[in-house]
């Protein structure tokens, strides 16, 4: 029991930030290189005990696959919070959902307050939300502000040094996560049904002040010009392959967003909206009703 709480403690030391943690990894390669390379010298069995103190902190930093990385910290946090955040295994190319629509910010809160672990709370939930919010930026372009929120945060965490500037970034990380949660549920206030329909929504509102008879009318070309798409071409296995298919694709979207309204879309917006939409849709569908979306399933 003592073992582990010191490992606990180490891995604490370590995940004081970012660069900490990858200067630790990088110099106990390199005493695992030098360790390996002088066994079974007598020389080296006099270094044995620090390289299994060396290799237990390193193991317990780093998990094989990156599924089970995700899904060990999102165990930790649920050991944390009374198992209120969801992780969906997949099969699918992209790995696993994180659904934190669940997550009770306030036990997490306590949680930490009360923990002696407090770099290893913070660090375990930056990865959380570093994997959560790469789904949601696949799924939708626009959210691109989110990231730029988030690059800030770490940047702060990276120069950090002291536990004041650990409770300080937990706290944006706490902050930006209830934000995240809530633009999850953007698509259902909006009307929108799913996620996809709201990314078109987003990609063809960019940059435009409408009138609330104007959105719902993008909303019904949003939903509309998906609806074709997925009922007809995006059906077809590996239609990125096609010349012909894509083609087809590009003009199906062209000819939907005619219908956007006349007096705040120009004919020039519409060929930029297209165009903007034809590339999400090209990142987001791989053909055979296979996309982005389906861990969500």
């Amino acid at each position: 029991m003592m073992r582990i709480s010191k490992i606990q403690e180490a891995e604490n030391c370590v995940c004081l930030n970012e660069n900490t943690r990858a200067t630790f990894e990088v110099m106990a390669r390199n005493v695992f290189r030098k360790y390996k390379a002088l066994f079974p010298e007598p020389q080296a069995k006099a270094h044995t005990k620090d390289h299994n103190a060396i290799d237990a902190i390193y193991k317990r930093l780093n998990k094989s696959v990156k599924s089970a990385d995700i899904t060990e910290v999102m165990q930790k946090l649920q050991s944390l919070v009374s198992d209120s955040i969801s992780v969906k295994q997949s099969d699918h190319v992209d790995g696993i959902y994180i659904d934190l629509s669940n997550l009770d910010f306030d036990k997490l809160k306590d949680a930490f307050a009360k923990s002696d672990q407090k770099n290893t709370i913070t660090y375990t939930l930056q990865q959380v939300i570093e994997n959560k919010l790469k789904q949601m930026l696949k799924e939708n372009p626009s959210r691109v502000e989110f990231y730029e929120r988030y690059k800030e945060i770490i940047d702060d965490y990276n120069a950090g040094k002291s536990l004041e500037n650990t409770v300080k970034v937990f706290d944006d990380l706490n902050d930006f996560v209830k934000d995240l949660s809530a633009e999850e549920q953007r698509a259902i206030k909006e009307n929108l049904g799913d996620q996809e329909v709201l990314a078109i929504f987003d990609l063809l509102t960019e940059g435009k002040e409408l009138s609330k008879k104007d959105v719902k009318e993008v909303k019904k070309v949003a939903k509309k010009t998906l609806d074709v798409l997925k009922a007809e071409k995006l059906t077809i296995e590996r239609w990125r392959e096609s010349r012909e298919v894509i083609a087809q694709i590009k003009i199906v979207i062209h000819d939907n967003l005619l219908w956007l309204p006349q007096e705040s879309y120009s004919d020039e917006d519409v060929d930029t909206k297209a165009t903007d939409v034809y590339q999400h849709i090209f990142a987001s569908y791989r053909g055979g009703n296979d996309s982005v979306y389906e861990m969500r399933a």
